[in-house]
């Protein structure tokens, strides 16, 4: 009975060794820089982005800097454990609540709690089968709007 109880616990203990690999491989298919490919995506208002992935203890972080039609440039930036708790989303001058997580090989986001007026949205980025493109749909849902798609190539 002993052994039977310890190899189902050193079989628990292998899975749970296993799955924390491949969530942490699929994390780090996320790091590095990705440089929006405008020819390639669609945005409501001419915005280019940069994206910085960088795993980080329990979670992942990621800055971006956006270049707005007008060449005015917005740094935003946020750590997540990923554990469907809220973190603090700065972006440019202003905060939000941002909430981040893995469904299935996408990471997963929501903004929301900004200031009066701000956009509340879904993100959801997913890697291309390269591994070198990676794709970002944004629905906004406050106020509603149509959903953007931004496409990035990985940089380094």
């Amino acid at each position: 009975m002993v052994s039977t109880v310890v190899k189902l616990l050193a079989k628990a203990c292998a899975l749970s060794l296993i799955f924390a690999a491949l969530g942490l491989g699929q994390q780090k298919s996320y790091e590095g820089s990705w440089q929006m490919d405008a020819a390639k995506s669609h945005v409501s208002d001419g915005r280019v982005v940069t994206l910085t992935v960088t795993i980080v203890t329990n979670g992942i972080k990621m800055s971006m800097k956006t270049i707005k039609k007008d060449g005015q440039e917005v740094l935003s930036e946020f750590t997540s454990k990923l554990d469907g708790k809220p973190c603090d989303f700065a972006e440019g001058d202003h905060k939000s609540q941002l909430t981040a997580w893995y469904n299935g090989p996408s990471l997963n986001a929501t903004k929301e709690s900004g200031p009066v007026g701000d956009v509340t949205s879904a993100w959801k980025f997913e890697i291309g089968p390269d591994k070198q493109t990676m794709t970002m749909t944004i629905s906004h849902y406050d106020p509603a709007g149509d959903d953007e798609t931004l496409v990035f190539v990985k940089k380094t």
